[in-house]
């Protein structure tokens, strides 16, 4: 079994870490950088990695996180947000200089335009029928989760996705510590827990490839 599949294995939604091991500095760049270097759709990056290590902040957060343990017996907890759509306008600064990028010049304002103009045309007729860009944005947190998720499992780091939390109470606490945090411009998509497991997991239970799997071939 090769590494990459080794840490597959070894993750699991871990429920109570080991309250005396923390996650060293290096460790915790390692899973963030996994978050970013996660693909997007249209490269937007609409991401934005809220890393707390405050105990303080921790119990506070559990509270509205209907008191999972894992909230504050873990290393570090992490708010995964998206960016809503007042971010994707064609004045938006975000999406100018997201696009701009890629652009041969970056600050050739048509061009910016022409681009900018084509993700929002996308938007406002290529989603699904009832899929907002708020919906689009949020989904693709998960990507850029499951590579820190993975990559965690990589260095022997356990994890936890939580979406069971109170969304007007995390709100609020973002809103006391997190000056530069603003609720029109960013949802909360996903939290996720890092930390070591304090017990060993159960059997992995996967349904077999055969089952979820069809080829369509010729």
């Amino acid at each position: 079994m090769d590494q990459f599949t080794q840490a597959l294995n070894f993750r699991h939604a871990c429920k109570r870490f080991d309250e005396t091991k923390k996650i060293d500095q290096a460790d915790m760049e390692y899973i963030l950088e996994a978050g970013r270097l996660s693909p997007s759709s249209f490269g937007i990056e609409p991401w934005h990695f809220v890393v707390v290590d405050n105990d303080k902040i921790k119990t506070e957060l559990r509270a509205a996180c209907y008191n999972q343990e894992q909230v504050t017996s873990c290393s570090h907890f992490v708010i995964v947000l998206y960016r809503k759509a007042n971010n994707f306008t064609l004045q938006s600064e975000y999406l100018r200089r997201t696009v701009a990028r890629s652009l041969p010049d970056e600050n050739d304002q048509t061009a910016i335009d022409v681009a900018s103009q084509y993700f929002i045309n996308f938007c406002e007729h290529g989603l699904a029928s009832g899929l907002t860009i708020n919906h689009w944005s949020e989904m693709q947190d998960y990507l850029a989760c499951a590579n820190m998720m993975t990559a965690a499992a990589y260095r022997s780091i356990d994890s936890c996705a939580i979406g069971g939390f109170e969304y007007d109470k995390v709100v609020k606490l973002l809103e006391k510590y997190m000056p530069q945090f603003s609720a029109e411009s960013y949802g909360i998509g996903l939290c996720l827990a890092f930390g070591y497991r304090l017990n060993e997991p159960t059997t992995k239970i996967r349904w077999p490839l055969e089952d979820i799997t069809t080829y369509l071939s010729n």
